[in-house]
């Protein structure tokens, strides 16, 4: 064989090889052209058909027309209405972020870089809503799985989406993953979503973990944000009170008071306080002088919110118990004139809980506790109309 002859046969084979990657190239550009031709004419399922093998070409996979279109087109089908297509491609909606997100990347000019914004900002509004729907559902892991995706869009577009975070969290909470919710609504409270209740939620799911001391300095890092937060302020008593910790607890509602001193709640708080130092006195002078400070914090309570439920039943109950200790006084006397003089005072303290329970009544008309309060009270003043009323309440 000649040198030419070679050379001939060189660039026979050059030119069939050139001719075959042209072939294939113009393959794969025409199954882009059909995937975009398909689509328009809303056959999307053979829309994907075509698309697909264009992504994975070397040339046409490194075109951002290739992935906007395959973009597209998975958009077209999960905002669309056809569900057989829908339940055919389950992931359309991650396929489509999935394609916007690498058309951008690959559109180094931002030639199209408006146009897959928003797109994938209608995506992300369908994944928020989707996440709800779910939600709702309790489809809790599928609810879990849309905010994600929503989340992610947010970050292509240098922002965070403190809805989708916070509704995750929620979403946890409601399929019992506790752990997860937590650190969600920690997430939330980092990435700016800053409202009193997460506090409270991240504290009631510590409590719930048995982690009392978490719950109260979770609860301290709310009311630090929001110091007069009626609910972060009774949530610090409770747990407080919970842990046995009431000095640190009346220090709060005071503190709390300093700040609102026309707070209906912090008084009714701050009575129940004295309530508990009278009911664990070991001496009648002390706990006669704790009594006397709860009635005095209970009315102020009353007089500030005068339909206040908890402060009206819980004097009545303020009541009662002192006239229980006076009772039992009493029963430890043996002279029938000091007895009858002690039963006296012990009466009259407890019908001073009448006029209490029954504004508490008119408050809570079905409050099972009142009505069996003033039946004891009816009976014990002889009111035998008003303790039939309260009887027949109970049977309805």
């Amino acid at each position: 064989m000649t040198l030419t002859e070679t050379n001939g046969t060189m660039k026979s084979f050059l030119t069939i090889a050139f001719t075959a990657g042209t072939l294939a190239l113009t393959a794969q550009n025409a199954n882009v052209v059909n995937a975009y031709n398909y689509m328009n004419d809303g056959q999307l399922a053979k829309a994907v058909e075509f698309i697909e093998p264009a992504t994975t070409d070397a040339k046409t996979g490194a075109s951002e027309k290739t992935w906007r279109y395959r973009g597209d087109i998975y958009r077209l089908i999960a905002m669309g209405t056809d569900q057989a297509v829908k339940d055919q491609f389950p992931q359309a909606m991650d396929k489509a972020v999935e394609s916007y997100l690498k058309a951008d990347e690959l559109d180094a000019k931002g030639n199209n870089k408006e146009e897959n914004m928003r797109a994938l900002g209608a995506l992300q509004g369908l994944s928020l809503n989707s996440g709800n729907d779910a939600f709702t559902a309790k489809d809790y892991d599928k609810a879990i799985a849309n905010y994600a995706r929503s989340e992610k869009i947010a970050k292509a577009f240098g922002q965070t989406d403190t809805n989708a975070i916070f509704n995750s969290a929620l979403a946890y909470e409601s399929k019992g993953d506790h752990a997860g919710a937590i650190t969600r609504y920690r997430e939330a409270l980092t990435a700016g979503y800053h409202k009193p209740e997460i506090y409270r939620y991240i504290a009631s799911l510590e409590r719930k973990q048995e982690n009392l001391d978490g719950a109260i300095r979770t609860i301290g890092e709310g009311r630090k944000a929001y110091p007069d937060n009626k609910d972060l302020i009774l949530d610090e008593m409770s747990y407080l009170l919970a842990a046995n910790r009431s000095a640190e607890a009346e220090e709060s509602v005071k503190l709390g008071l300093q700040k609102d001193p026309n707070n209906a709640i912090l008084w009714s708080v701050l009575a129940s306080l004295y309530d508990k130092k009278a009911s664990d006195a070991t001496e009648e002078a002390v706990m006669t002088e704790w009594y006397g400070k709860a009635e005095e914090a209970y009315k102020k309570s009353l007089e500030l919110d005068p339909k206040f439920f908890d402060s009206y039943f819980n004097i009545g109950v303020l009541y009662n118990n002192r006239a229980a200790f006076e009772y039992e006084k009493c029963n430890k006397i043996k002279s029938d004139a000091e007895y009858t003089k002690c039963k006296t005072v012990a009466d009259d303290i407890y019908v001073k809980a009448v006029p209490f329970f029954e504004k508490a009544h008119e408050l809570k008309t079905d409050d099972v506790p009142t009505i069996q309060q003033l039946m004891k009270l009816y009976a014990k003043t002889g009111d035998q109309a008003k303790y039939a009323t309260m009887k027949g309440l109970l049977k309805e």
